[in-house]
Protein backbone atom coordinates (compact mmCIF):
# COMPACT_ATOMS: atom_id res chain seq x y z
CA UNK A 1 0.00 0.00 0.00
CA UNK A 2 2.75 2.20 0.88
CA UNK A 3 4.43 1.84 -2.60
CA UNK A 4 0.95 2.58 -4.19
CA UNK A 5 0.62 5.62 -2.32
CA UNK A 6 3.99 7.09 -2.95
CA UNK A 7 3.41 6.28 -6.52
CA UNK A 8 0.39 8.66 -6.87
CA UNK A 9 2.28 11.72 -4.87
CA UNK A 10 5.11 10.74 -7.53
CA UNK A 11 2.46 11.20 -10.11
CA UNK A 12 1.27 14.14 -9.32
CA UNK A 13 4.41 15.91 -8.83
CA UNK A 14 5.58 15.36 -12.23
CA UNK A 15 1.85 16.91 -13.57
CA UNK A 16 2.48 19.53 -11.77
CA UNK A 17 5.65 19.69 -12.24
CA UNK A 18 5.36 19.83 -16.31
CA UNK A 19 1.96 22.20 -15.87
CA UNK A 20 4.46 24.63 -14.05
CA UNK A 21 7.01 24.42 -17.09
CA UNK A 22 4.51 24.94 -19.39
CA UNK A 23 3.00 28.09 -17.67
CA UNK A 24 6.51 28.84 -17.06
CA UNK A 25 6.80 29.56 -21.20
CA UNK A 26 4.81 32.37 -20.24
CA UNK A 27 5.15 35.59 -18.32
CA UNK A 28 3.64 35.07 -14.89
CA UNK A 29 0.33 36.18 -13.82
CA UNK A 30 -0.39 37.10 -10.23
CA UNK A 31 -4.09 38.62 -9.21
CA UNK A 32 -3.40 42.02 -7.36
CA UNK A 33 -5.51 44.67 -6.20
CA UNK A 34 -7.11 45.35 -9.89
CA UNK A 35 -9.02 42.11 -10.40
CA UNK A 36 -9.58 41.38 -6.48
CA UNK A 37 -11.28 44.80 -6.40
CA UNK A 38 -13.94 43.37 -8.98
CA UNK A 39 -13.92 39.68 -7.75
CA UNK A 40 -17.52 38.34 -6.67
CA UNK A 41 -17.12 36.94 -2.95
CA UNK A 42 -17.54 33.59 -4.22
CA UNK A 43 -14.24 34.16 -6.27
CA UNK A 44 -12.42 35.47 -3.80
CA UNK A 45 -13.49 32.42 -0.78
CA UNK A 46 -12.24 30.66 -4.13
CA UNK A 47 -8.94 32.00 -4.30
CA UNK A 48 -8.24 31.71 -0.57
CA UNK A 49 -9.21 28.30 -0.45
CA UNK A 50 -7.31 27.60 -3.67
CA UNK A 51 -4.04 28.75 -1.99
CA UNK A 52 -4.89 26.80 0.82
CA UNK A 53 -4.92 23.78 -0.94
CA UNK A 54 -1.70 24.28 -2.77
CA UNK A 55 0.07 24.40 0.69
CA UNK A 56 -1.56 21.81 2.14
CA UNK A 57 -0.78 19.69 -0.86
CA UNK A 58 2.85 21.25 -1.20
CA UNK A 59 3.30 20.81 2.91
CA UNK A 60 2.01 16.74 2.49
CA UNK A 61 4.18 16.38 -0.04
CA UNK A 62 7.25 17.29 1.75
CA UNK A 63 6.29 14.89 4.30
CA UNK A 64 5.95 12.14 2.52
CA UNK A 65 9.26 12.55 0.98
CA UNK A 66 10.96 13.29 4.44
CA UNK A 67 12.31 16.80 3.33
CA UNK A 68 11.36 19.97 4.48
CA UNK A 69 7.98 22.44 3.53
CA UNK A 70 8.59 25.26 1.38
CA UNK A 71 8.61 27.91 4.04
CA UNK A 72 5.86 29.99 2.82
CA UNK A 73 3.25 26.80 1.92
CA UNK A 74 4.07 25.76 6.13
CA UNK A 75 3.43 29.12 7.63
CA UNK A 76 0.02 29.23 5.22
CA UNK A 77 -0.85 26.20 6.81
CA UNK A 78 -0.08 26.98 10.25
CA UNK A 79 -1.06 30.42 10.32
CA UNK A 80 -3.61 30.34 8.66
CA UNK A 81 -5.70 27.29 9.62
CA UNK A 82 -6.94 29.36 12.76
CA UNK A 83 -8.39 31.88 10.55
CA UNK A 84 -12.00 31.75 9.00
CA UNK A 85 -11.63 32.61 5.01
CA UNK A 86 -13.64 35.81 5.83
CA UNK A 87 -11.26 36.91 7.89
CA UNK A 88 -8.75 37.09 5.21
CA UNK A 89 -10.84 38.07 2.48
CA UNK A 90 -11.83 41.42 5.20
CA UNK A 91 -8.39 41.74 5.82
CA UNK A 92 -7.21 41.68 1.86
CA UNK A 93 -10.29 44.24 0.68
CA UNK A 94 -9.37 46.48 4.13
CA UNK A 95 -5.84 46.86 2.74
CA UNK A 96 -6.69 48.04 -1.02
CA UNK A 97 -9.52 50.35 0.51
CA UNK A 98 -6.52 51.76 2.80
CA UNK A 99 -4.09 51.73 -0.06
CA UNK A 100 -5.49 52.22 -3.45
CA UNK A 101 -2.35 53.11 -4.35
CA UNK A 102 -1.07 49.68 -3.78
CA UNK A 103 -3.42 48.36 -6.06
CA UNK A 104 -0.95 46.28 -7.82
CA UNK A 105 0.70 44.44 -4.58
CA UNK A 106 -0.49 40.92 -5.66
CA UNK A 107 -3.20 39.93 -3.28
CA UNK A 108 -0.56 36.77 -2.21
CA UNK A 109 1.71 39.16 -0.83
CA UNK A 110 -0.88 40.66 1.28
CA UNK A 111 -2.17 38.26 2.55
CA UNK A 112 0.91 37.15 3.55
CA UNK A 113 1.83 40.79 5.20
CA UNK A 114 -1.88 41.50 6.38
CA UNK A 115 -2.85 37.54 7.59
CA UNK A 116 0.96 35.36 8.86
CA UNK A 117 3.91 36.28 10.53
CA UNK A 118 5.82 35.49 7.61
CA UNK A 119 6.37 38.67 6.21
CA UNK A 120 6.50 41.56 8.06
CA UNK A 121 4.53 44.86 6.81
CA UNK A 122 6.65 47.00 5.01
CA UNK A 123 7.35 50.21 6.78
CA UNK A 124 6.26 53.50 5.41
CA UNK A 125 8.20 55.74 3.26
CA UNK A 126 8.88 59.11 5.06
Amino acid sequence: MKFRGRTWVLVLVMLFALGTAALAAEKGFLWDGTQWKDMTNDIKVAYVKGIGNMADFETAAATSFRTPAPCISKGFVDELKTKPISQVIAEVDAFYKENPAKLDLPVVAVILQRCTKLCAPAAEKK
